[in-house]
């Protein structure tokens, strides 16, 4: 003979919520260690530590027109250095690291110019400076335009398997190009 079997719907209704709550927290805890362990990452062979621009940068609101932007990194000469400082993170010695210089106008993929330094050698825990030269801007506000001046950074440290180095670096930052811009300790 046949047993019928009769589920309660009320009984049915909370073991299923209960379910559901345990499945969102497992999926909770997942997604937050996942989370927590790229936030941590892996720390880099070689990492950037600072980059400096020589006429020194500053910070400040510029408006063209009625477009305003709000803290902007501002060069106001047309050509200038870049240093970057760069420090080995790992336990040996690397030799011949080449690090690229990427200078771009924003909004134009046409306009680029690359150049490539090289680290001779970095010691275990060792820092040092790489100096780009007379770097060309490819634009200028020139008090008029909020785009013509707009560049685009980026800093790569290329991998050199015979040197030591594995891992590929890159920073990138932005900043404007406005030579009627006076600096604000009154210096142009």
């Amino acid at each position: 003979m046949a047993k019928i079997v009769a589920i309660n719907r009320k009984y049915f209704t909370v073991f299923l919520s209960g379910l559901l709550v345990c499945l969102v927290g497992i999926a909770g805890v997942t997604l937050w260690k996942t989370t927590q362990a790229s936030a941590n990452g892996t720390v880099p062979e070689v990492k950037m530590l600072g980059v400096a621009v020589e006429p020194g940068s500053f910070t400040q609101d510029l408006t063209y027109g009625n477009v305003t932007i709000k803290s902007s990194q501002v060069i106001n000469a047309n050509k200038f250095d870049l240093i970057a400082t760069v420090q080995n993170t790992t336990g040996g010695k690397m030799t011949n690291i080449p690090i690229e210089l990427e200078v771009s106008l924003v909004g134009d993929d046409k306009q680029k110019v690359s150049k490539i330094g090289t680290l001779p050698s970095l010691d275990p825990g060792a820092t040092a400076r790489v100096a780009f030269r007379e770097i060309k801007s490819l634009g200028d506000a020139a008090g008029k335009s909020a785009t013509d001046g707009q560049h685009k950074i980026t800093l790569r440290v290329k991998p050199n398997a015979e040197g030591g180095l594995t891992q590929n670096t890159e920073a990138s930052f932005f900043f404007n190009v406005d030579s009627t811009v006076k600096s604000p300790n009154g210096n142009k």
